[in-house]
């Protein structure tokens, strides 16, 4: 199955032709590989950076990784990002301090002082009835 997993990341011939009209119209681009192992898909990844104003292109993946580019631009905010929502990033360092910025940050995210997520229902029942 493995291999065959492998084979149909080669078969990707729409994210190889994207990747390659942005690279000769001379889009600078950087490149993360994280892993398939960290509890988010490739598809969940992609939405969260999306979310938060990044374009990603040129995915691919392996057996136990993911690929993909973002502009350069970007690329800082991508790396802070991915390390902020605990997802392994195992490709070279945009910006080493990253990963120091996003446990602290993160920390400060799991406080006692955020809300606790909840649906639209549970929010009108709680403000009606609290």
């Amino acid at each position: 199955m493995d291999d065959f997993m492998d084979l149909l990341a080669k078969l990707d011939w729409f994210e190889s032709l994207d990747a390659g009209v942005r690279w000769l119209s001379g889009t600078k681009s950087w490149k993360f590989v994280v892993s398939r192992n960290c509890g988010w898909s490739g598809q969940q990844v992609e939405a969260m950076l999306r979310h938060r104003g990044v374009k990603v292109w040129g995915r691919g993946f392996t057996r136990d990784t993911l690929t993909f580019r973002v502009n350069v631009k970007q690329a800082n905010w991508a790396e802070y990002l991915l390390h902020q929502n605990a997802i392994p990033v195992l490709s070279r360092a945009f910006d080493p301090k990253n990963s120091q910025y996003a446990k602290r940050e993160h920390f400060n995210v799991n406080s006692s002082n955020q809300r606790k997520r909840t649906g639209w229902l549970e929010s009108l029942l709680s403000t009606l009835f609290d």
